[in-house]
């Protein structure tokens, strides 16, 4: 698959993703047009809130640019306007800019043809892979990202919230979590659409962190989705993970940012 066709279901998928649980959430809003996409999941958290799908010219869609940012910034909640590399990379940026926004630097788009490669590496010995498929495995999921992270607990309400969709029979949404014994020691985010497999979100307690579990579930979940007929995988990394996710098979693709 060439280049272009990657990134285009790089950036479908990403669109699907941001808007697919907060329509589960009753205090969200998603409004979603050709050209632009505004994810408001009713939460105070950035990486919850989203404007992206981006392909407005700055100078003629202004207006639309300057009413996507006051809709947050009236309401005082955090949110993060994606440049990706087909909505907006290198036009935008100047224009976000002066409206106060800043990014703390581009991000690998990396990606890995399922078609031909045998998925590298094994899962660490003692760790149990299990997708979630219960709303209460979706709790401990929720629980152990929260813990994993900064502990904001608005990341559990995020998922929890919206548990009957992450299980839903149809659910494009794909989370895993990694038991050693019966605690959760390594969790991961991925999301099927489009022909492609995205890695989200990913960590562990820090009482299991340095041991390979979250590459584990990563290698889990790539050999899922081979089986099940999907033709790439991809996720974004800044230029200090490009080395770790190349070793798994991944390859740069393009340039990706996030201003907030």
């Amino acid at each position: 698959m060439d280049r272009g066709a990657i990134l285009k279901a790089f950036e479908a998928n990403l669109w699907d993703r941001a808007a697919f649980l907060p329509k589960a959430r009753k205090d969200a809003v998603v409004e979603e047009t050709s050209d632009l996409l505004l994810v408001d999941s009713g939460l105070a958290n950035a990486s919850f809130n989203t404007i992206g799908k981006c392909t407005l010219h700055p100078r003629f869609g202004a207006d639309r640019v300057e009413a996507a940012i006051k809709h947050f910034q009236s309401k005082k909640a955090p949110f993060t306007w994606i440049i990706g590399p087909l909505s907006g990379h290198g036009a935008m940026e100047p224009t976000l800019k002066s409206f106060g926004l800043n990014s703390p630097g581009d991000e690998w788009v990396m990606a890995m043809s399922l078609d031909t490669v045998n998925i590298p590496g094994t899962i660490p010995g003692g760790l149990d892979v299990k997708r979630v498929a219960s709303t209460a495995q979706v709790e401990q999921f929720a629980d152990a990202l929260t813990t994993a992270t900064a502990g904001d607990e608005t990341i559990k309400t995020f998922y929890t919230d919206a548990k009957e969709a992450v299980i839903a029979p149809a659910s494009p949404l794909r989370l895993y979590i990694g038991y050693v014994g019966n605690e959760p020691a390594a969790v991961l985010e991925a999301f099927s659409a489009h022909g492609i497999l995205n890695f989200y979100t990913m960590g562990s307690p820090a009482a299991f962190r340095g041991k390979g579990y979250t590459a584990g579930l990563m290698i889990a979940a790539l050999k899922d989705a081979k089986k099940a007929g999907l033709r790439l995988a991809s996720l974004q990394t800044p230029e200090a993970g490009r080395a770790a996710y190349e070793r798994l098979g991944f390859k740069p693709a393009a340039r990706i940012a996030a201003y907030r």
